[in-house]
């Protein structure tokens, strides 16, 4: 994709989106080097993310039928749209977190997980609103991780 066509795309956004490009931007960066220099748990307080590790997932539906206003979905969009392009990593963790971050008056929940498949072991990250996951990569086939407990 050609800077002109980013550019391009940009320029057609209503300014209010704008601001919500410039956000996510110095969000994605304040939450790339938390993860850098504490960790998850301080990334997703940055991110004002709540990590729960309790080892139960709330069930996934599509974005759609999620009770998201339009202006939530379209910061959402916005959000995850920036982390697409370079130079911005857009795993699925920096993902969850950027996009709790405007999602954070519904004390939204990172969730961790992860899977084994024909001994490969995969992780995944996502958000969690309203006991709704928000993920559009398929949570449901991950285990939730949860807290160490003394001893073990």
């Amino acid at each position: 994709m050609s800077l002109r066509y980013r550019v391009r795309t940009v320029l057609a956004y209503p300014p209010r989106r704008w601001a919500d490009l410039v956000e996510a931007v110095a969000v994605a960066i304040r939450v790339e080097s938390a993860l850098r220099r504490g960790g998850v748990a301080r990334a997703a307080r940055v991110g004002h993310v709540h990590v729960l590790m309790d080892g139960i997932a709330a069930p996934t539906a599509p974005l759609a039928e999620v009770n998201l206003t339009p202006r939530e979905r379209e910061k959402l969009d916005t959000a995850w749209r920036l982390l697409r392009q370079p130079p911005f990593n857009g795993t699925c963790l920096r993902r969850a977190i950027v996009g709790g971050h405007f999602l954070r008056d519904r004390t939204p929940i990172l969730r961790i997980g992860v899977s084994k498949e024909n001994g490969v072991v995969a992780a995944h990250a996502w958000v969690e609103i309203d006991g709704v996951s928000l993920d559009p990569d398929g949570s449901e086939r991950f285990s939730v991780l949860t807290a160490p407990t003394k001893g073990s």
